[in-house]
Order: C-alpha cells, then structure tokens, then sequence
C-alpha cells in the first residue's frame, strides 16, 4: 500500500515542478517579449523625432533667403537630443558624408551596424536602429541612433534571479511535502502493521476462547460416557450413540477450522445437477422426519455443472443445516434449482422468522453469528465455496421466510 502511495506522490511531485518550470520559462519569455517590444518603439519613436526634426530643419532652409551661421550644420540638433536621455548616441548622413555625430569613441558602432541596423541590432547595452528617409526630393538622409537598454537588462537579470529564487523555494516546498507524505506514509503503514498485528491477536484470542467453549461440551460427553462404559462394562447403545454424534460434532468444528485456515483447494468435474439433489434429499430427508418439518426437493433442470462436487454439497448443507435451524416445527423448508443467465443457481428457502436487515451485510464474514453455538464461519465457507468456483451467494427478498441462492457457472 506504501509503494504505490509514494509512487503517486512522486509523480505529483515531478508534474508540480515541471509545471512551476514551464510557467517561469513562460514568464521569461513573456517579460523578455514585452522589454523587446518597448525598446523596440522606443527606438522608432527616437528615430521619428529626429527624422521629423531633420526633415523641418532642411524645409526651413529652403524658404530662408539667407542661412543664419548657427543653422549652417546640425549642431543645434545635439541641445534637442539632451530632451532624449536614453539616447547614447546619434548619427546623420547625407550621402557620404556624416552631418552630425554625436557617438562617444567607445561607444561608436561598427561598421557592421550600418549593414545590419535595419531590424534593430544590440551590443552590449546599446541597442542600434537605423532609417533612411527623403526630406526633400534632392536630399536624402541616413540615421543612425543607439538607444540606452542597460536598465532593460538590468530588470531582466533581476527577473532571472527571481524566478531562480522562486523555483528554489518552490522546489524545496515540494521536496518538503513529499518528505512528509513519505514520512506520514510511514507513520501510517506502522501504525496499519500494528493493528492488523493487534487484531490477530484479538482474533486468535476469540478463536481459542470459542474453540475452547464448543469443545468443551462435546468432549465431557464424551469422557463422562467413556467412564461410565468403563465403570459398567456393559455397552449401552444410547450412550455409544450420543459419543458418536459428539465425536461427529468434533470433527465438523475441526473441518470448519481448517477450511478458514486453510483455504480450498477444488478440483472441479462436470457434476449432473440431479445427483447433487439427490444425495441432499436422501441425506436431509431423515432430519425433516424427525424434526417434523415438510422438506421439497423440486426437479432440477438437466444441466451439468463444473465443481467440486464435496465442497459444494458441504456449502449446501451448511445452507441446509441453517435453514432447519431457523423452521420451527410443522414449518418448510425447500430445495430448488433455476438456470439464470449462465448460471445454475440452487435456493435454500425456510418458513422461519426470516434476518434481520441489521445483520444481513455481516452474513457472510467469518466468526459472525447469532447463534449460541459455532464458530460462525458456515456461511464464509459458502461464500469462499461460490468465489472459489466463479460464483455467487447471496439473500433473497422474501416475505414468508429466508431464501439463500448458491449459483455455479452451467458447463457450455
């Protein structure tokens, strides 16, 4: 019970932690995908500016009939870009020739950029984006500019080291509850071994206790009639008689015993039906006579059964014995067979007072009885006998009595 209860837990284990890591993978992905997209239009936003800036600067020049000297180049624009301060650096072209460059040295891009800037390329902490535009018809411009993303970066290292932190403290969570279900797992099959050890014991105690009682009765008729044969010398046939049915009573106690402790063992042949019923109303005849109470054998169907054929006899007489047990004199009990659905299902039905509901779902478990005699285990070896052969054995419904149904599987 232990192993697969910790092999459940494991698995929920694993599928928690792989579920914890593909939802951080995903939140990366997710953060990373969303800072992409902001630096991305913070770069065409920078680059819009400058074009619209530069694109007015040359228009204005066009309707000047003369250029003031601080218009003459593109110097203004550097007081402009310090309203930009993610801005790292900028740089306008008009043909060959660079206008304005305003690139730290170290900072400057190399000549790979202005090949690959068009998609947005970053080095380091500096991400480069690029555009050519047309301010007037004779004037085309290329611009270069490199955006500041050292903060981006920065957030998505701590982000990293966050959800680092979250799946160690998640993990450890986890590790630590699958540590203590182990461990109450544990505790539990402990404590389970303890008291299936305890109710042995209190079983053995209820045996011995109850084989000690139906014994002791037989046994002291027996003894005291063996003295008394011993003391006289003379045989008294009344008495041999009552040491047999006693001696009789031992050994079924015993064969009940060893059939719960035991097991069966079956060794099933196909059996006709009739001589099972047969051999019950020639064996159960004598009692109803003596007892004075009407027993039926009705004619079974002509199938064959595969059984064993003793053990079940001796389920149906243990049904049988009951079933006289519980008529009272001038009552009936009947013995029938009906063929349902693959099956042949004898039935046990008596007059008497009929069960309890109380104690109908108790029938069958061994050492339960209501009687003040026995071990209880009559209607266990039914059950046993029925499941053993691929059957069933149950309680009937029935208004005027007690009806039992034994069924066997029909031989094909």
């Amino acid at each position: 019970m232990l192993r697969p209860f910790l092999s459940r837990a494991s698995s929920i284990f694993f599928l928690a932690l792989a579920i914890l890591v593909l939802s951080l993978l995903a939140e990366i992905l997710y953060f990373r995908t969303v800072l992409q997209k902001n630096i991305s239009l913070e770069a065409e936003s920078a680059l819009n500016f400058l074009e619209a800036r530069i694109t007015a600067y040359v228009e204005t020049l066009e309707l000047l009939p003369q250029v003031p000297d601080y218009l003459r180049d593109l110097a203004w624009l550097t007081d402009e870009l310090q309203s930009q301060p993610h801005l790292v650096g900028v740089i306008v072209k008009e043909g060959e020739k660079i206008l304005l460059n305003t690139f730290p040295n170290h900072l400057l891009p190399p000549a790979r950029v202005f090949q690959t800037c068009w998609q947005g390329l970053e080095i380091g902490a500096v991400r480069y984006a690029c555009t050519k535009f047309e301010a007037l018809p004779d004037r085309k411009f290329f611009l270069l500019l490199g955006v500041d993303i050292s903060y981006e970066k920065q957030a998505f290292r701590n982000l990293l080291v966050l959800s680092f932190f979250i799946f160690l403290t998640a993990s450890g969570l986890l590790a630590g509850g699958l540590y203590y279900l182990e461990k109450l797992a544990r505790r539990q099959e402990e404590l389970e071994r303890r008291l299936s050890a305890s109710e042995k014991l209190a079983a053995m105690g209820k045996i011995a206790a109850m084989v000690a009682h139906e014994i002791r009765n037989p046994l002291n008729s027996i003894v005291m009639g063996l003295q008394y044969l011993a003391e006289t010398g003379k045989p008294d046939p009344d008495l041999l008689n009552t040491i047999r049915q006693e001696a009789n009573r031992l050994t079924e106690l015993t064969g009940e015993l060893l059939s719960y402790a035991k097991g069966f063992e079956i060794n099933p042949q196909e059996v006709d039906v009739r001589e099972i019923m047969k051999e019950l109303a020639l064996k159960f005849q004598p009692k109803a006579s003596r007892w004075g109470i009407k027993f039926t054998v009705e004619e079974p169907p002509a199938v064959k059964i595969k059984v064993d054929k003793r053990w079940c006899i001796r389920a149906l007489e243990n049904l049988l014995h009951n079933a006289f047990e519980a008529t009272s004199k001038g009552g009936e009990v009947k013995l029938f067979a009906r063929q349902e659905r693959g099956f042949l299902c004898f039935l046990v039905q008596d007059t008497g007072p009929g069960i309890p509901p109380q104690i109908r779902k108790r029938l069958f478990e061994p050492f339960f009885t209501t009687k003040k005699s026995g071990f209880g285990l009559g209607l266990y070896l039914v059950r046993k006998v029925a499941e053993t052969h691929g059957g069933q054995v149950s309680l009937e419904e029935d208004d005027n009595g007690t009806l039992f149904k034994l069924c066997f599987p029909v031989v094909p």
